[in-house]
């Protein structure tokens, strides 16, 4: 039974990453079959609705061609899409002001791409291109150096203060800190941002206001719900602003949350677990409790007092870091006939060779 148990242990870690491939092509499938018991019913019932509405409106108005009026919503929802308010045709929203220019910009540096706002001629789009070709990556370089720059004062310290004040293992508190990190996070930037939403909001409940939150900080950006559509233009374009800031700081304090919890033990643990066995090698450690928290060699900015990710001796040494040095050969005794020190000659000095005849 040991023996059987052992051989499953072994074959499973041999074919972790096969596993990983295949339990992620399940949770597509899944997540597609989910979504489609939940929403095709409601998709149903708004297609009957509309044709419904469709047919009631022509039979009311028989004056009108039905295909001038397919002409009609067609082109109107085309319009639609390209982010132009049809509907409010006659009030001072537009897309290209100053404020919604820079938050559609913001969108796309950031790769959020609510959709709701495109560009509608050859020449913007082109220079969409060109601007997001150059634009993106150095959003993401300036995001790195401030993800970098934060982690030894928003990670280091705080970790080096549980392993001191409260004398947990140097693994311990990171993991204990990674959580409170997480759960602050979670508070500040998608609780709390939710609440005022939902206030701010007249048509969106608590949960909606969270599923913009987390579709935005996730750059998913569907850009279903987007807040300051039914308020003022000065409303529209503060709440425009607040959502730009929002996106760019939510996104710094994400990647550090991501940042922390990728140097935990434990995640390259699993890492470790599911990559190839020729690649572990480049992994940090070979053993949970091998692996010493830290932050030096990670982050060149870190607190000298930090704690860093590192190797005992060890382990990284194919030899044990004591080893005995050899011992010197002995000196051979002097043979018979080779010359003895007299005795008045100190013993620290080489005996003197025979004069040289030329002297």
């Amino acid at each position: 039974m040991a023996r059987c148990c052992d051989s499953t242990v072994r074959f499973v870690r041999e074919n972790a990453f096969p596993f990983l491939l295949f339990g992620y092509l399940l949770f597509l499938l899944f997540g597609g079959l989910i979504f489609m018991a939940l929403e095709q019913s409601g998709e149903n019932y708004l297609v009957t609705e509309v044709q419904h509405l469709r047919t009631r409106f022509l039979s009311e108005n028989r004056c009108l061609q039905e295909k001038r009026l397919d002409t009609l919503l067609q082109e109107v929802l085309t319009v639609g899409k390209s982010g132009v308010a049809v509907l409010e045709a006659d009030s001072d929203h537009y897309n290209f002001d100053f404020t919604s220019s820079l938050f559609f910009v913001t969108t796309f540096l950031t790769t959020t791409g609510y959709g709701t706002t495109m560009p509608l001629s050859d020449e913007g789009r082109l220079f969409c291109i060109l601007y997001c070709m150059l634009g993106i990556p150095v959003t993401l370089l300036l995001l790195s150096c401030l993800t970098h720059a934060l982690l030894p004062w928003v990670t280091g310290r705080p970790v080096l203060y549980l392993q001191t004040r409260w004398g947990l293992s140097k693994s311990r508190a990171a993991l204990i800190y990674a959580c409170i990190l997480a759960g602050a996070t979670g508070v500040v930037f998608f609780l709390l941002p939710a609440v005022v939403l939902s206030l701010l909001e007249r048509d969106w409940n608590f949960l909606e206001a969270l599923y913009f939150c987390f579709i935005s900080l996730s750059t998913i950006g569907l850009g279903d719900y987007l807040p300051g559509r039914t308020h003022s233009k000065a409303t529209r374009q503060g709440l425009e602003l607040a959502t730009s800031c929002y996106l760019v700081v939510g996104l710094v304090v994400l990647l550090v949350v991501l940042e922390t919890f990728w140097v935990l033990p434990q995640v390259q643990a699993l890492i470790r677990l599911f990559s190839q066995p020729s690649n572990t090698t480049e992994l940090k450690g070979v053993d949970l409790d091998e692996m010493v928290l830290g932050w030096d060699h990670t982050y060149p900015n870190s607190p000298e007092e930090g704690p860093e990710y590192a190797l005992p001796i060890s382990t990284i040494s194919p030899c044990p870091p004591e080893v005995p040095l050899p011992l010197s050969p002995p000196q051979p005794s002097p043979e018979k006939g080779q010359e003895e020190l007299s005795p008045d000659q100190p013993a620290d000095t080489p005996p003197t060779g025979p004069e040289d005849p030329k002297q």
